[in-house]
């Protein structure tokens, strides 16, 4: 009944809002100079975002209000204005030329020409995202954005994604570019914390797995510092800028888009089907590997676990509005089941946005997002007893249909052999449980007022604040994790961001010859976390999961708070147009840095040089640009390191007070990047082939490192500033329009290619090395150490002596280089290539993206658990021995001692430690990453506007995945049996693969209507 009322209403309201219109109804068509139909080409009401585009026929209709301008446009045309008057038919003719004057949304939200722009940036629309769709939309950017590496969290649905441009700068802080929504900047911390070490544990959600992609109208990467310095220290990392939508004066319309989609895992590891339970080839139901003899197994027992998940995402959007107001309301439910049974993400997201012109001079614009996110059972990762890394410790002769007994009649596991750590999957899967629910609310306010007819001042507020309620069970007689009785823990968590800005912009002609365009501004970011939690450690009443049941309670609470204070300016000057110079400076005042040099200012230059404006040139070229730019942006660090911090813990009588065990640094220094940039933008053939083509160096120094410290010290780490880290760079993004018939045929193509160098140039005069996190671990370690590059792996490695030859002990067994011994490589690929193709002909249309990450190494603890239980395929050769190493002794003797796979394997992978660098793989693999192949509708004579049917497809196909990094003699290539894109966590502990959820490839429908 409140469904049907709720329909009812917005009809209603359609109805009144669309009489109470006066509108002028026009129609025309759009055609060459040459006679030939444009299809197409945009139709626009000047002033408006009121619009169309031209059909198959270059036929279009609009209703715009009386005395409106009319304003035609196409890449490859020259746009033109019409007045409309009293006229309602047109037949417009667009003469053959560049298109100079698109717009792009640049800092701060404001607009500027994209000639005039003096560093790189790039642009995807809102329907490149909106129909193949992902529960973190940062996920399907990949691919699209030269330079830009996207990496996920290992955890499901609603994990962290790790978005990094032009590679890494800070060594212990965060590599994340900003994400601002509509000029203001957001909060995308990841509450909880992400996995930051092979041992595993909980990935939390970010901000932008909240992000409703419906509701993106484009997204504009501002990839380097000189793009992003007027937003101070925290775009240090370059921006994320999503512009969404608005209401649409003098048009009321809807559209809704829904999708559904079907997702199973992507790839799974290669196993053995020969061998099953057992040790030393012989078969017995006690081991925990699958050593034993021949034997029938079960070859789905870890496919069968993972279920072909259905998700679906349907959104509908009302736009309408007067000269006056216009307003864009929307309301969007996804549901996304992960690959893991239990695991699942409901998402709601209701959206209102407002804008008034409530004078001539006088505008506002107003939109508050409420987002309830709600994650059930998002899975552990990592080493110790994960829902995964319990699965494929499953020996092969153990059938999926045995583990589903899970528990007995008195509730006790179930498992076929004894262990400390594994348990049953169907145990973790049913008796732990990790669930995370999220209210979200944003906001902003703008008001502009026009002081005359050149300069304008601007005030905004925003608001963001979102709460997380977080609850982890564990079921009586979990191993590791559960106490007497069960545990059961509650946590809180309160993100708290207010930003406040103001600042004037102008643009005036100074001559004839020469315009300047300026802004000068203030801004205040205040941002506030807080949390609570609190432990049962043991429950009194077993398996009731409620606090007031523990055995003994813990609990816990921080907060903090940090706030920016910022003046700002930019200045820039056009001479005769094809002359522009940026001047940008902007200085912040950090709470987190010492009272006494808390400021510090960066300044950026840009200078870009039209060619194509300044002198004559050959008629294909149509458009010619060189830029190059100087920035250098600052970074603050975080709060509480300035002095020594304490903590209360309860006991005794009164409780106690601890020193924390950091030592402080109270002469901190902010993290300073100087970045060069240079580029050339080309587009030749009346728009049909352009390159836009960057050269970068960027240098971080004054890192903010955290170092361990010897016991005597009386602390055990300490805060220092130290190293200079350099990327450089080069990206190219490339597209062309090989085809464009006159009889509807075209195809378009878009190139996307970045290489980045990371290099540690220094660190400090006593301290060479230090680690990004996690340490040397189960696995290897990425560590930065002086004359490396940032991102390098250091694992345990097979022995060498001088001339490179294996060393084995006088058994015949491998001999290890020791913990750290080996670089094993570096995890940031050595370049990236995207490319997508556009097909349409008539009412169809298919786009295919393909991406390739080529270079780059991963390690995988899990391939090291498969090798040392011997369920990975490659562990079926030599099992009956004489397997001869082709390596030495110690002392250079060649060896001539026979062992077999077992103990092969066993001694490399070690179980819960291995050696990494045999577990190392080369990560390069290009994938089919997209699909859409779409259809519209020929729906006549009905109030549907538009429709369109699509089959959307994402991971669809590896058409190459690289090998293991070492070759094993007597055994063929190893291939990678994992995503490479998945990764532990979304910090700077990359590289390292153990116990990931896999990623799914997902196939689907979408449709979208529009009334």
């Amino acid at each position: 009944m409140k469904q049907k009322r709720f329909y009812f209403t917005i009809a209603l309201l359609l109805g009144v809002f669309s009489f109470a219109l006066a509108q002028v109804s026009v129609t025309g068509k759009v055609n060459s100079s040459s006679g030939e139909a444009l299809t197409g080409a945009n139709v626009v009401e000047k002033g408006t975002t009121n619009g169309a585009v031209t059909d198959l026929d270059g036929n279009f209709s609009l209703s715009v209000k009386p005395g409106a301008v009319l304003q035609i446009s196409m890449i490859g045309f020259t746009t033109q204005d019409i007045e409309v008057g009293n006229q309602t038919s047109f037949s417009i003719s667009l003469a053959e030329g560049a298109n100079l004057d698109e717009v792009v949304v640049t800092a701060l939200g404001i607009t500027r020409e994209q000639k005039a722009l003096t560093y790189a940036t790039q642009k995807i629309g809102g329907e490149q995202l909106n129909e193949i769709r992902d529960g973190n939309f940062m996920n399907t950017l990949s691919g699209k954005v030269a330079g830009l590496t996207v990496t996920q969290a290992a955890g499901g649905p609603g994990s962290a994604t790790r978005f990094v441009l032009r590679g890494n700068r800070s060594i212990q802080g965060n590599n994340n570019a900003l994400m601002v929504i509509d000029g203001v900047p957001v909060d995308n911390s990841v509450v909880g914390g992400n996995v930051g070490n092979d041992f595993g544990g909980y990935n939390g959600s970010d901000g932008a797995s909240n992000i409703n992609p419906d509701d993106i109208e484009s997204v504009q990467i501002l990839k380097g510092a000189a793009a992003a310095v007027l937003y101070g220290s925290r775009a240090a990392n370059g921006v994320i800028m999503i512009t969404t939508k608005k209401g649409k004066a003098g048009k009321f319309s809807a559209d809704v888009n829904a999708g559904i989609v079907t997702e199973s895992p992507f790839i799974l590891p290669e196993v053995q089907n020969e061998f099953g339970q057992g040790n030393a080839g012989t078969s017995n139901t006690t081991s925990s590997g699958s050593w034993g003899g021949s034997a029938a197994t079960f070859p789905d027992n870890i496919s069968s676990f993972f279920r072909n998940a259905l998700s679906s995402n349907t959104s509908i959007g009302i736009t309408g509005g007067t000269e006056k107001m216009q307003t864009y309301l929307s309301y969007t439910n996804a549901q996304n089941q992960g690959i893991i049974p239990n695991n699942d993400l409901v998402r709601n997201t209701i959206n209102l946005r407002i804008s008034n012109q409530i004078s001539k001079r006088f505008s506002t614009d107003a939109k508050v997002t409420f987002t309830n996110q709600v994650i059930n059972n998002k899975i552990k990762v990592g080493e110790e007893s994960g829902i995964v890394m319990n699965l494929y410790k499953v020996p092969r002769s153990i059938s999926d249909a045995s583990m589903r007994t899970f528990e007995n009649a008195n509730g006790d596991p179930q498992y076929w052999t004894s262990s400390s750590i594994y348990m049953n999957p169907y145990w973790t899967l049913n008796r732990v449980l990790n669930d995370e629910n999220r209210n979200r609310i944003t906001s902003f306010l703008s008001a502009s007022y026009d002081l005359n007819s050149w300069i304008k001042v601007t005030g905004r507020a925003s608001f963001d604040r979102y709460t997380d309620r977080l609850t982890r069970s564990f079921y009586d007689k979990t191993l590791l994790f559960a106490q007497q009785g069960g545990s059961y823990s509650e946590g809180y968590f309160n993100v708290l961001e207010r930003n406040l800005e103001a600042f004037v912009t102008g643009n005036r002609n100074l001559g004839s010859s020469l315009n300047v365009n300026f802004i000068a501004g203030t801004a205040v970011s205040r941002r506030e976390n807080s949390s609570t939690f609190a432990n049962a450690n043991g429950l009194l009443v077993p398996n009731r999961f409620d606090l007031s049941f523990a055995r003994q309670l813990s609990t816990g609470s921080s907060t903090s708070k940090r706030e920016i204070q910022s003046v700002f300016a930019s200045a820039s000057f056009s001479y005769k147009g094809y002359l522009n110079v940026d001047l940008t400076g902007r200085n912040d005042w950090a709470s987190t840095l010492p009272p006494e040099a808390n400021s510090y200012f960066y300044p950026s230059v840009g200078v870009n040089t039209i060619l194509s404006q300044m002198m004559d040139m050959p008629d294909w070229i149509s458009f010619m640009k060189l830029r190059g730019s100087w920035t250098r942006v600052g970074n603050d660090v975080p709060q509480g390191i300035l002095f020594q911090t304490y903590s209360f813990e309860q006991g005794g009588t009164g409780g106690f007070v601890r020193r924390d065990g950091t030592q402080p640094i109270p002469d901190a220094k902010p993290e300073l990047t100087t970045s060069l940039e240079f580029g050339l933008e080309w587009k030749m053939f009346r728009n049909r082939l352009g390159l836009d083509l960057t050269w970068y160096k960027t240098n971080s120094i004054n890192q903010l490192l955290r170092l361990e410290l010897a016991a005597p010290s009386g602390f055990s780490d300490q805060f220092i500033n130290a190293g200079n880290i350099q990327n450089t760079g080069i990206e190219l993004a490339l597209n062309a329009s090989p085809v464009q018939s006159e009889k509807g045929l075209n195809w378009d193509i878009m190139l996307n290619f970045a290489r980045n160098i990371p290099k540690v140039i220094e660190l400090h005069p006593d301290i060479k090395q230090a680690f990004l996190a996690g340490g040397y671990g189960r696995t290897a370690g990425p560590i930065v150490r002086e004359g490396g590059k940032f991102g390098d792996l250091y694992g345990e490695g097979w022995k060498r002596d001088a001339q490179g030859r294996f060393i084995v002990d006088g058994n015949g067994k491998p001999v290890g280089s020791g913990a750290g011994g080996t670089l094993v490589g570096n995890y940031n690929p050595d370049f990236m290539l995207g490319l997508t193709n556009s097909f349409s002909i008539g009412r169809l249309a298919l786009s295919i993206l393909i991406d390739g990450r080529f270079g780059g190494v991963m390690t995988s603890g899990t391939e090291a658990n498969l090798a040392f239980d011997g369920t990975a395929a490659y562990t079926t050769a030599n099992r009956t021995g004489g397997w001869v190493l082709d390596a030495v002794t110690a002392t250079g003797e060649k060896n001539t001692k026979a062992i077999n796979a077992e103990t092969f394997w066993t001694t490399v992978s070690g179980g819960r430690y291995s050696w990494g660098e045999l577990f190392t793989y080369d990560a390069t693999n290009v994938r089919i990453r997209e699909l859409s192949l779409g259809y519209d509708l020929n729906i006549p004579n009905t109030f549907i506007r538009n429709a369109r049917i699509s089959l959307v497809g994402r991971n669809l196909l590896f058409l190459y995945r690289g090998k293991a990094i070492l070759d094993i003699p007597g055994l063929p290539d190893r291939r990678m049996g994992f995503d490479p894109d998945v990764n532990l966590g979304a910090g700077n502990f990359q590289g390292v693969e153990y116990g990931n959820l896999p990623s799914t490839r997902t196939i689907g429908l979408n449709l979208k209507l529009g009334f």
